[in-house]
């Protein structure tokens, strides 16, 4: 009997011991959030630049073809023809059936990323008479980790029938940033100026 009460004791136990030892499954795309967030701001931003309100009413076919090949190209395109649209210009599929003829160009579409750390780096202390190390960890009285988004784009403006031109928006740029700061190794926080955030930080934002 007292060892049938014991099993009855130990199983929910055990039931607690198994249970904490599966994780759940989890995955991450290729590309994170902050680095997407930073393109897609950057790339709206310069749009957004563009003032194409003289030629509200007409027909305009757009002209990819100089258009450098990159990853978030399509985003691009969408977004350049998202604000054509709410300019007032129709977009038409057939040269010849245009106004005017819209050429986009992209210089840059990319993120970068700098590291600056006041204090010490982690280092290796081998142990003498043995072929351990003891790694002393990182000490940063001051770190930062910033990433920036960059978009450089030039929109050509012809006459669809003559071919003359009639206006250029050359190298219209915006830069995006998320800074990750870390002061006397126990105050994380995170300055940003795109409307993105992991939950959780502590975010103080500056806008453009």
């Amino acid at each position: 009997m007292k060892k049938f009460t014991l099993l009855k004791l130990a199983a929910p136990v055990l039931c607690v011991l198994v249970a904490g030892c599966v994780n759940p499954r989890t995955t991450n795309t290729g590309r994170s959030s902050i680095e997407q967030g930073l393109l897609s701001h950057a790339v709206e931003r310069s749009v957004h630049s563009m003032v194409f309100g003289s030629y509200a009413g007409k027909n305009a076919f757009l002209d990819y073809s100089k258009l450098a090949t990159q990853v978030d190209k399509e985003y691009l395109c969408g977004v350049f023809e998202t604000h054509l649209a709410n300019s007032g210009i129709k977009i038409v599929d057939k040269a010849d059936k245009a106004q005017i003829r819209i050429r986009l160009l992209c210089g840059v579409l990319a993120t970068d990323y700098t590291e600056l750390n006041i204090g010490t780096p982690a280092l290796p202390i081998p142990v003498p008479y043995t072929s351990l190390n003891v790694c002393v960890p990182e000490i940063s009285i001051f770190k930062r980790y910033s990433r920036t988004g960059t978009c450089r784009i030039t929109a050509v403006i012809y006459d669809a029938k003559t071919d003359q031109l009639l206006a250029t928006h050359q190298g219209i740029q915006s830069r995006t940033f998320y800074n990750n700061w870390v002061i006397l190794m126990l105050v994380p926080y995170v300055t940003r100026d795109i409307e993105i955030s992991p939950t959780g930080d502590w975010t103080w934002v500056f806008w453009d």
